[in-house]
């Protein structure tokens, strides 16, 4: 219970998600090995230490939350993302095919080499999209996890 209030009342200190933090405080208050599910999107960097550490002390599953809307830019001419973890501001052209296929090649290569470092990890992950229902990669998970036992 008092892992769950800490989780319900943390104040974070800033925008940015720190995934390594999280892991490192989960490594820090779990004395035994726990089952334990990381929700993220994972576009962070600069986990993949924390990760292995807490994938060797503990069941590690990690939730992937992707929305294919962010894989593509649209088409309608200038306008302006903010990075969520920055908050900084940047002007985009997205009528230019060549700005929208190197994002698109950009989230791509991304997504491989996340895909990349939980294989090379052994880590089973659970992807879940934003247009579609999480119900199925859960359950699939389960009866997979299941069948192993």
């Amino acid at each position: 219970l008092r892992i769950i209030r800490e989780l319900l009342y943390h104040q974070p200190r800033g925008r940015g998600t720190d995934i390594a933090e999280a892991l490192n405080f989960l490594n820090r208050i779990t004395i035994r090995k726990a089952v334990c599910f990381l929700v993220s999107d994972f576009l962070a960097t600069g986990y993949e230490p924390a990760l292995r550490i807490a994938r060797r002390r503990h069941d590690l599953i990690p939730i992937v939350i992707s929305d294919p809307r962010e894989w593509r830019l649209p088409d309608v001419g200038f306008i302006e993302l903010e990075d969520p973890e920055t908050g900084e501001l940047t002007l985009v052209d997205t009528s230019s095919k060549s700005v929208r296929q190197r994002f698109a090649m950009q989230t791509t290569t991304q997504a491989a080499a996340r895909e990349d470092m939980f294989r090379k990890m052994d880590t089973e992950t659970i992807e879940i999209r934003t247009d579609r229902s999480y119900v199925e990669p859960l359950v699939r998970f389960f009866r997979k996890r299941e069948r192993r036992l």
